[in-house]
């Protein structure tokens, strides 16, 4: 990888000045070209069937199966088997059902059976509820083996499902051992680090979403034991106990959700990486993924919750498959291996993928994996990504991206993203604002897309998210120069700051927009961080060859915390979470640099105390200069 000297101002200078080119592109995101067969069969269900795990719990499945469309029996197949956990509830409404998964009937109609399953502790099924955990990843391996054996089936195993199903797959794929029946899934928008993907930013709390995240799994789960007492049919109804039933599954949640969010609220052991995060946490379990030879095809989206997952989840993947360290950034030219693809588009975490199909690709990576059909084998680079303000796709094989090189730029006194650092040091101030203008990008975001998802079902467009402009009120902004030819920003941002603060916390906001002729300001992406939370892990950290940060891995333990000394100057690297955007020619990048993400970040009540009348002095240029480090790349140097 590139030095960043390697490709400073001259670098930059050379985009901003090269003469537009022209090029044709796919529009298809996997090569070869294929198409699906057509549908052959019916669609049967058997409902709530009793799955009794090894420690006596009963959970509960819906199989629903191909049938024979004369006579709507079961068809003899074999059959391959896809299995979903969900803890949405089987018969969820949308747009719970949205991000829940199954059934889909395109893909049993073409020679799968599907089982959806309530995870332990929601919808009919038995037991105590918990995120992920050991119990959970114990039930998924001991659930593939059942599946193996259903009437009809060939014996392979398949899991595919969005958000916590994908996650879920995770934890089932490092639990099954090597020669297991599960030979494939499909991961959805599934997280890498739960803390620092959705729980925090940069150490910076959550609340809305955890808050929100446990209230709709309270509601779900008095929703759904309702639902399937309701459900026509002579299958069995569990938990038909009336309403006391309903009542106790909906207290079983708060009383899991609310302590926690109590705790996290408080400053309590929650607001920090540990052992609560550290059931929930995906990323060690991805080298045994590897070495179980489970196909995994990623699919994350650059607006999603997990966005900082999804590219990360690949690379450690692609590293383990290799012998690599699964947390060490992949080196250029590194060999990659077919069963491990990554797609990633401009999406929220509830999308319709921008028309994609996505049942499409889940065919085709099954057909492949389950069914030895060789037609629906795929070809190319394994990390295929559509950037922001672009429909074209590109082709490469390693994260960090090996073309796009990173160009740091200097923040300078007079607002300028300058290609050198000024000579001269200057000190901008800022003053700590717990709130202020929102985001529309950010609270569209963190509220999972469901506006924009049912805005599009519709027919219509949301355009709230798509203008930044509001933010530079009382912020700092600096500005690049328009840009000459079309540069592709892509991959990890890294913002280094420099700064005293009279407090003993601070919290730093950087959004990074696009910056049109006209003034509008389309946010690409954005990262904070709590001063607190600035120590670095060396052995997680990404840096270039010169020492600068790549990728910055903050330790968020409570013992790692630093308190910020009130005038002493000091060093925050802030992660800006991965991005992949089309900058064309006359439009410009801006960083706003401020304190707050109204209502998406709510620091925890001690926290609020501490950052209470903050002001930042933040240094530009000099001898400790404040800069941006951007992945930018020519788009055609991407196959």
């Amino acid at each position: 990888m590139a030095a960043v000297a390697a490709v400073g101002a001259a670098g930059i200078a050379a985009r901003r000045a090269a003469a537009p080119r022209t090029r044709k592109y796919s529009s298809s995101p996997l090569s070869p070209e294929w198409t699906p067969r057509p549908a052959e069969y019916g669609v049967g269900v058997r409902r709530n069937v009793a799955v009794q795990m090894s420690d006596g719990v009963v959970l509960r499945a819906d199989v629903h199966y191909p049938t024979v469309p004369e006579t709507g029996q079961p068809a003899p197949g074999p059959f391959p088997v896809l299995l979903s956990l969900t803890p949405y509830g089987k018969l969820a409404p949308p747009p719970a059902a949205q991000i829940g998964g199954g059934p889909t009937p395109r893909l049993i109609r073409r020679g799968y059976i599907e089982a959806m399953v309530d995870v332990r502790g929601t919808g009919a099924s038995g037991g105590s509820f918990e995120m992920f955990g050991p119990d959970q990843a114990r039930d998924g391996a001991e659930l593939v083996a059942w599946a193996a054996k259903l009437p009809n089936s060939n014996g392979r195993v398949g899991m595919f499902g969005i958000s916590y199903l994908a996650i879920n797959q995770l934890f089932t794929a490092a639990s099954v051992g090597p020669d297991s029946p599960l030979k494939a899934i499909f991961p959805v928008m599934a997280a890498n680090d739960f803390y620092r993907d959705v729980a925090t930013m940069g150490g910076a709390t959550h609340m809305p979403a955890v808050r929100g995240y446990g209230a709709v799994y309270s509601m779900l789960n008095v929703i759904n034991p309702t639902l399937e007492f309701l459900a026509r049919g002579g299958h069995e109804r569990p938990r038909a106990g009336g309403l006391a039933a309903v009542r106790q599954r909906g207290k079983d949640q708060r009383n899991y959700f609310w302590p926690l969010i109590a705790d996290v609220s408080a400053g309590g052991e929650a607001a920090y990486d540990g052992p609560v995060w550290d059931r929930m946490r995906s990323d060690p379990l991805l080298p045994a993924i590897a070495a179980n030879n489970v196909a995994v095809f990623l699919v994350g989206g650059w607006h999603d919750a997990f966005q900082r997952g999804a590219p990360l989840n690949y690379a450690a993947l692609q590293n383990s498959s290799v012998g690599r360290p699964a947390s060490a950034p992949m080196e250029p030219g590194q060999p990659t291996v077919d069963r491990i693809r990554l797609l990633m588009g401009p999406w929220y975490h509830v999308s319709d993928f921008d028309g994609l199909q996505m049942q499409d690709l889940q065919l085709r990576w099954f057909d492949y994996w389950l069914k030895d059909d060789e037609t629906a084998a795929i070809s190319g680079s394994p990390f295929t990504f559509q950037a922001i303000g672009d429909r074209r796709w590109y082709h490469t094989g390693q994260y960090p991206i090996p073309e796009a090189e990173p160009t740091r730029l200097y923040l300078a006194h007079d607002g300028r993203l300058a290609d050198d650092a000024p000579a001269e040091q200057t000190v901008a101030k800022l003053t700590y604002r717990s709130r202020g203008p929102v985001s529309g990008r950010s609270l569209e975001q963190w509220s999972l897309g469901l506006n924009s998802y049912v805005t599009a079902s519709a027919g219509g467009r949301t355009r709230y998210d798509q203008d930044n402009s509001r933010l530079h009120r009382g912020a700092l902004t600096y500005t690049t120069e328009p840009f000459g030819s079309p540069t592709l920003l892509a991959g990890p941002i890294t913002l280094s700051v420099q700064a005293t603060a009279d407090t003993t916390e601070t919290l730093w906001v950087a959004h990074l927009d696009d910056v049109a002729p006209e003034g509008a300001s389309r946010p690409l992406t954005m990262g904070a961080l709590l001063g607190s939370h600035r120590k670095l892990d060396p052995a997680r950290t990404w840096y270039l060859p010169d020492g600068t940060v790549l990728r910055p891995h903050h330790i968020s333990t409570r013992d790692a915390v630093q308190p910020v000394e009130p005038g002493q100057l000091t060093r925050y690297d802030i992660e800006i979470f991965p991005t992949a955007a089309l900058i064309t020619p006359g439009h410009r990048l801006r960083l706003t640099l401020t304190t707050y993400d109204f209502p998406h970040l709510v620091p925890n009540v001690p926290t609020r105390r501490a950052l209470a009348g903050g002001l930042y002095q933040v240094h530009q240029g000099g001898p400790t200069p404040s800069f941006l480090v951007l992945p930018l790349a020519d788009p055609d140097s991407l196959g």
